[in-house]
């Protein structure tokens, strides 16, 4: 096994962010949790950009607060979307950060939900995630629709917590980082 960290889980400040750990910890061991503070200061956004040459995934995790609070973090985000070896994914707020940063609109949820179910359409399943936020993301300011998923060109975001308990089928949110990296279960 290798000693290189092959996903970073970026931490603002939520305790959910370990259950993202543990639930990645099925796949790889070779994990590092690390502040949103820590993981973009200079010194260690510089040396993680110059050393990005292995298939790496990142996570911005959740985290209270709102996503404009972290306007500072975007130009890194953006250079960071640019490593062909690096995946992105977002949970919570890391799904606002990042739908933010792609012009999308981030405001009240129309129906806000800490630690409740919602149905949605994934994999041509209905599928209970949960949810835990009072923001949400939608295209256009008058859009009465809420994002839920939004993947691209090796990334995706969520804006329910994929690693909940309350989730089912908690394992097909992270396919296709677990792909990325091609990884397997862990032994």
């Amino acid at each position: 096994m290798s000693d290189r960290i092959k996903i970073f889980i970026i931490d603002f400040e939520d305790s959910f962010t370990f259950n993202i750990a543990s639930e990645l910890y099925n796949y790889e061991k070779n994990i590092l949790v690390i502040s949103h503070t820590d993981f973009f200061s200079e010194k260690n956004f510089l040396n993680f950009s110059l050393e990005q040459i292995h298939p790496t995934a990142i996570v911005l995790g959740p985290g209270p607060g709102n996503p404009e609070e972290f306007r500072d973090y975007f130009f890194k985000i953006a250079e960071l979307k640019k490593f062909k070896n690096l995946f992105i994914m977002g949970i919570c707020l890391g799904h606002q950060i990042l739908a933010l940063m792609d012009g999308y609109v981030v405001k009240s949820s129309i129906k806000p939900i800490h630690g409740g179910q919602v149905k949605i359409n994934f994999d041509d399943k209905n599928i209970l995630v949960q949810r835990y936020n009072s923001l949400a993301v939608y295209e256009k300011k008058d859009c009465t629709v809420e994002i839920q998923i939004r993947q691209w060109d090796r990334g995706v975001s969520y804006q329910f917590h994929p690693e909940s308990i309350g989730t089912e089928d908690r394992h097909l949110f992270f396919k296709v980082l677990v792909s990325f990296l091609a990884l397997s279960p862990a032994k």
